[in-house]
C-alpha cells in the first residue's frame, strides 16, 4: 500500500460514515450536514519511514460570516478569521491523536471514521445551537472552545447581534497579541 491507496482507504471510509467532501477555503475537508454551519474534519495523512499516520483537524466554518468577510473585511482585514472559524489539529485529542498503522498491517479506517463521525457530529449543526453551547457549556465544545479561540467567539457574538461593517475583525500584532 502507497500513500495514495491509504487516503483512498480513508476517504471511502469517511464516506460511509456520512460525510461529504468538498473543497473550503482551497482545502479538502469532509463535512457533516448542518443548518447554517460548516462541521469539518480535514484530513492529513502523511507517511513516516514505517508507519502510516492520519491526523488532520476539526473545525467549523460559518458561510455567512466568510461571506461578510469576503465582503467587507477582503484579505488583511479578516484578522483572525482569515482561515476556518475555529479549529484544532486532533493531536490534542487524546482518544483521536493515535491514528496509526504499520506498513503491512490492516487499515482500521472504519474505526477511525466512526470516531472522527462521533466527534464531529456533537458539534451542534446550526450558529444559534453552537452560540448557545458556547455560552453554557463550552466544555462540550471541546478544543474548538480553547481559551486561545476567545477573541473569534466574542467577535462572532458581537457579528451575530450586529453584522455592522464597521465592526473590527481582531487580528494578531507582530507579537503575537491579538487585538
Amino acid at each position: 500500500m502507497d500513500i495514495r491507496e491509504f487516503r483512498n482507504v480513508t476517504d471511502a471510509a469517511l464516506r460511509d460514515e456520512g460525510f461529504s467532501s468538498q473543497k473550503l477555503l482551497g482545502n479538502k475537508v469532509w463535512s457533516l450536514p448542518g443548518e447554517d454551519i460548516i462541521r469539518l474534519f480535514q484530513p492529513h495523512a502523511y507517511r513516516r519511514s514505517w508507519v502510516f499516520v492520519y491526523s488532520g483537524a476539526i473545525g467549523i466554518e460559518i458561510p455567512a460570516l466568510r461571506s461578510w468577510i469576503n465582503k467587507y473585511k477582503p484579505g488583511e482585514g479578516g484578522g483572525i478569521l482569515r482561515g476556518y472559524f475555529t479549529a484544532y489539529i486532533i493531536a490534542n485529542e487524546d482518544v483521536l491523536n493515535k491514528f496509526m498503522v504499520e506498513f503491512g498491517n490492516p487499515v482500521p479506517a472504519d474505526l477511525w471514521a466512526g470516531l472522527l463521525r462521533d466527534r464531529v457530529a456533537r458539534i451542534p449543526s446550526s450558529l444559534e445551537m453552537l452560540l448557545s453551547t458556547y455560552r453554557t457549556n463550552r466544555e462540550e465544545l471541546g478544543w474548538l472552545a480553547h481559551p486561545h479561540t476567545k477573541p473569534a467567539w466574542d467577535f462572532v457574538q458581537r457579528w451575530r447581534a450586529n453584522p455592522d461593517p464597521s465592526l473590527h475583525v481582531p487580528r494578531m500584532s507582530p507579537t503575537g497579541q491579538i487585538v
